[in-house]
């Protein structure tokens, strides 16, 4: 007598395993992207007309009156609010292109400023310290941008209680080296063996910030690790080799 055979996959993956998860994430997040570009665009329309209007205003009042000064303050928040929907709108058109030569310094001044509009953590000191020679390394843009994006603000939500988070550049022979380092507790050991596995999270969300980091520094040559002890902070370090080098 044949073994029963067994029975066929249902339709549909089973809605708890990683692969959906991860598939329902990749859709969260580009439908977000969509959404970001079209309220972008919205801010943009009616703020270029008060900008102008701010200007033409301006120009009717006597520099150093109370009222200039007020509408000087009106204009100096318009630009933020401008300066921020650019940043915006940059990160929600970077789409994930092939591996070419890109600054580091480039990528990371990106992930930088957008964060610093963004980031609901006011309390959280945001450093930078950048060597002078450019680096340049073979990736992606936009997919290198979202390693440091997801290290800074991992970084920032390190720190419930306020403290500094400082992000590095430095070369290494022939490796670019990229740090970012809180000044919080630090990271239990029994998380930090797993922090770059999927779905290992200590916070709310779904723990794929870290894994898909270190999945993209592997892609490129480089690797993503964790120097940390309790009490001490933590310091994620980001290797890539530098372009033309023989790594």
């Amino acid at each position: 007598m044949q073994p029963a055979a067994a029975a066929s996959p249902s339709f549909g993956a089973d809605p708890a395993s990683p692969d959906t998860e991860a598939l329902l994430e990749a859709g969260r997040l580009s439908t977000l992207g969509e959404l970001v570009r079209g309220l972008a665009h919205e801010i943009n329309n009616p703020l270029f007309g008060m900008l102008g209007l701010v200007d033409l205003l301006l120009a009717d009042l006597e520099p150093g009156s109370p009222d200039h000064k007020r509408l000087l303050l009106v204009k100096q928040s318009g630009l933020e609010i401008k300066q921020l929907s650019h940043a915006l709108l940059r990160f929600a058109r970077a789409e994930p292109d092939g591996i070419r030569i890109v600054s580091l310094h480039r990528v990371v001044d990106d992930a930088v400023e957008l964060v610093r509009y963004t980031t609901p953590e006011k309390n959280v000191e945001l450093r930078e310290d950048y060597c002078q020679e450019p680096l340049e390394v073979r990736g992606s843009h936009a997919r290198l941008g979202q390693v440091f994006l997801s290290l800074i603000v991992n970084a920032q939500q390190a720190l419930p209680a306020g403290g500094v988070v400082t992000v590095r550049l430095e070369r290494d022979g022939d490796w670019a080296v990229a740090t970012v380092a809180d000044s919080g507790a630090g990271i239990d050991p029994g998380i930090r063996k797993r922090m770059f596995e999927a779905f290992t999270t200590t916070k709310s969300g779904t723990g794929l910030g870290l894994a898909a980091s270190s999945e993209i520094a592997r892609a490129y040559g480089g690797n993503l690790t964790a120097v940390s002890s309790v009490g001490t902070g933590a310091t994620l370090v980001l290797k890539l080799p530098l372009a033309g080098s023989a790594q």
